[in-house]
């Protein structure tokens, strides 16, 4: 594929710089959308377009770029094929044997800079990291050099983190070790450096949930989602936890940084946390997600789930609807003819087709739903996440005691409170992410929105 490139057109008085990504596939590539807004920012005319290569063009296109190309990126799968190309390597690609910047035909990495950014709690911290590849050996890197005090690398290849472990002891720290990744491995801070969860199989949990019972913080380099379900497990627990997408919005600065050695990128440092947030929504828009909210009867599912579909702009759908359209039938008629077995399979053919048309989605799902056999592993099997609403049963009682509607309150008090205390921690293991319902339906909806870094 013959590209045709121009260094130093003018764009009214000033040059216009030409910058661009090599990699393959680069369809989803958030990195036009960043570069522009860190440009505009820092006042730096120029563009950042795309060059998707195959591999068999990079001994003709790769020194082409070099010399009239003002910089460029590097991705997958050419972090280490470039490195020939190049003229030389700056310490950071030397020390991850890997480049993802390009500067004057030198090679650079910025992911270390990125990962600094997140402030992750490391020093004097035991770091268990997940995985042994490219984006593991930043983040073993980066722990042996902020003072973590030991290091565990988790791998399915032991061969490739025994590799990863002798690099860091290379760098001088001694405390590093190898572990199966089945291995279940006490620590204080939990890195995921595998793409287990990453969109579109956003279901996937890369450590079993109760692994976090002892750990202190959580960081997790996929940054689509904008929060993972590791992420919004660890954040129901109350732990640091944080998602890729500032390490992704960082590595991008710094690259310009290194492009722009003379930039005035003072406005922009100011700017990121607004910045980070349009990123947040720009991954939303372009990656749908199905939010499946789950809760006792009167938690507000309903009308959280309708407020949150219109702050998302994602359609919603209320499943207890979706089950008395299909039956003909009201929820009371339902039960009585059919019992509540009939019920819930009405309602899993219903859970299912929604979930399984294309397209973003907020459900509304009904009080039992989660807590059926089988049900959240078909909602993330079918890329959803569920979001449990906890309501205080004072509040549940006063929101829906009244009416007919709810067959299984109609038993009195007592009975619901049995059923709320039963059901509780069953919603609290089945969900990814927990938040307080008890208060007015728009705070549940910052909350939310929170959780995914979408609202400070």
């Amino acid at each position: 594929m013959r590209m045709d490139y121009t260094k130093g057109e003018t764009w009214g008085s000033r040059p216009v710089r030409r910058y661009g990504l090599i990699g393959r596939p680069l369809q989803h590539s958030l990195s036009p959308w960043i570069h522009k807004r860190i440009m505009e920012a820092a006042g730096i005319r120029g563009e950042y377009r795309l060059y998707e290569l195959q591999e068999n063009e990079l001994a003709r296109e790769l020194p082409r770029l070099v010399d009239e190309l003002d910089g460029f990126n590097c991705t997958i799968p050419y972090k280490q094929k470039v490195i020939p190309f190049l003229r030389s390597l700056a310490p950071s690609a030397q020390v991850y044997g890997a480049v993802n910047t390009v500067y004057h035909g030198v090679g650079h990495n910025t992911d270390g800079a990125g990962l600094r950014s997140c402030a992750v709690p490391l020093w004097g911290k035991r770091v268990c990291i997940l995985g042994a590849g490219g984006v593991a050996r930043v983040l073993a890197v980066e722990a042996a050099q902020a003072g973590a005090e030991e290091i565990v690398i988790r791998a399915r290849r032991l061969e490739q983190a025994r590799e990863l472990a002798a690099l860091v002891c290379n760098l001088g720290f001694s405390h590093v070790h190898c572990a199966d990744y089945q291995d279940q491995v006490s620590c204080h801070v939990l890195l995921n450096g595998t793409p287990v969860g990453m969109w579109p199989q956003v279901g996937g949990l890369p450590v079993p949930a109760e692994e976090l019972a002892n750990v202190q913080a959580v960081f997790d380099t996929i940054y689509n989602p904008t929060a993972t379900r590791l992420v919004l497990k660890a954040k129901t627990l109350g732990l640091w936890a944080q998602g890729g997408l500032r390490m992704l919005l960082a590595q991008a600065l710094a690259a310009q940084q290194i492009w722009n050695p003379d930039g005035d990128f003072t406005r922009l440092e100011r700017e990121l946390g607004s910045m980070e947030r349009d990123l947040a929504w720009e991954v939303f828009r372009s990656s749908p997600l199905k939010l499946v909210l789950s809760g006792f009867m009167g938690a507000g599912k309903t009308h959280v789930g309708r407020l949150l579909a219109q702050r998302l702009q994602m359609p919603f759908a209320d499943l207890d609807e979706c089950v008395v359209r299909r039956a003909g039938q009201t929820i009371p008629n339902i039960f009585a003819a059919q019992g509540e077995e009939g019920f819930r399979q009405l309602e899993r053919t219903c859970l299912e087709e929604e979930l399984s048309a294309e397209g973003p989605l907020v459900l509304a799902a009904g009080g039992g739903t989660v807590l059926q056999q089988g049900t959240v592993e078909l909602i993330h099997s079918l890329g959803g996440l569920v979001i449990y609403l906890d309501v205080p049963f004072e509040t549940a009682w006063e929101r829906c005691a009244s009416g007919g509607e709810r067959p299984l309150l109609n038993r009195g008090r007592e009975s619901a409170w049995a059923l709320y205390q039963r059901r509780r921690p069953l919603y609290a293991e089945a969900a990814d992410l927990q938040v307080d319902s008890g208060g007015e339906d728009s705070q549940v909806v910052r909350a939310i929105l929170a959780a995914f870094e979408l609202e400070v």
